[in-house]
């Protein structure tokens, strides 16, 4: 369905749970979602950031709750879902968000528990939301679910192999998930690429070893490939919406390719 760009996407009436949005890419779709009159449920694995989120977005007028929850803990994303439906008795949106990056290192020299848990965040944790809220979305007959990939969905990244990992399956579980339902037009299996964010994730990034000298040249990739947490809102409000009625199993990019490629062409040209 085509969207008259001139005329705001409105979210009045629906339910958008958003995991690991007390800050980040989670807290600006929360708050764009909220402003666009959707119902937010709020969720992090830390309470106390929680609160701060719920009564920030309800201190601009949005009907807001929140839930504690450690997405690599199955029973947490249950009793998160439970909770929503507690609250709403309904849930029309979920975004997976919630991730961690690990050490910026070889592979061989992280810690086997560290990469583990990003698998268990980021993977596990994706699966675990899909599982509990599509019962619930089929049901209904409609809803649009939104999983999170990032850098490594395309190519692996180097020093990041966890991350990569994890990114990629995402995609691969969405597309799964996409065309096992595919008959269930009402809804939406879809994954969101943020391209790089500044976020406490990508700036607080911790390097092992020998892999410490290329993170160096982070800041510069940043500056070249870099998007906003804003612009990944506003794409991910356009996911929610009536625009991807009926589709289903693709990936809504930030930074697109001929973007990327214009971004390497400016910075090599004009130094910037």
């Amino acid at each position: 369905m085509r969207r008259d760009r001139t005329t705001p996407i409105r979210l009045h009436g629906q339910v958008a749970v958003i995991t690991g949005s007390s800050r980040g890419i989670g807290r600006a779709i929360a708050e764009r979602f909220g402003a666009a009159g959707a119902r937010i449920v709020v969720a992090s694995s830390q309470a106390e950031a929680v609160a701060e989120r719920v009564a920030e977005l309800q201190g601009r007028g949005i009907e807001a709750v929140g839930q504690c929850c450690d997405v690599a803990d199955r029973a947490q994303v249950e009793a998160l879902m439970e909770y929503a439906l507690a609250s709403f008795q309904q849930v029309d949106i979920w975004v997976n968000n919630a991730a961690i990056s690990g050490p910026f290192a070889y592979t061989i020299d992280i810690p086997p528990a560290l990469w583990e848990q990003v698998i268990r965040v980021n993977l596990l944790g994706t699966y675990y939301g899909c599982s509990s809220v599509l019962p619930h979305m089929l049901k209904r007959g409609r809803g649009k679910l939104i999983n999170v990939t990032g850098g490594g969905y395309k190519r692996a990244q180097r020093f990041l192999s966890a991350y990569s990992a994890s990114k990629a399956g995402i995609v691969r579980l969405t597309e799964g998930l996409a065309r096992e339902h595919a008959e269930a037009r009402g809804i939406a299996i879809n994954v969101l690429a943020p391209g790089i964010v500044p976020t406490d994730m990508t700036n607080d990034r911790v390097a092992l070893g020998a892999a410490a000298e290329a993170l160096k040249a982070f800041p510069k990739i940043k500056q070249i490939f870099g998007t906003t947490a804003e612009e990944t809102a506003e794409l991910a409000l356009h996911m929610a919406s009536a625009a991807t009625d009926g589709v289903s199993g693709r990936v809504f990019e930030v930074m697109p390719r001929h973007r990327a490629l214009w971004r390497m062409a400016r910075s090599r040209f004009w130094g910037r």
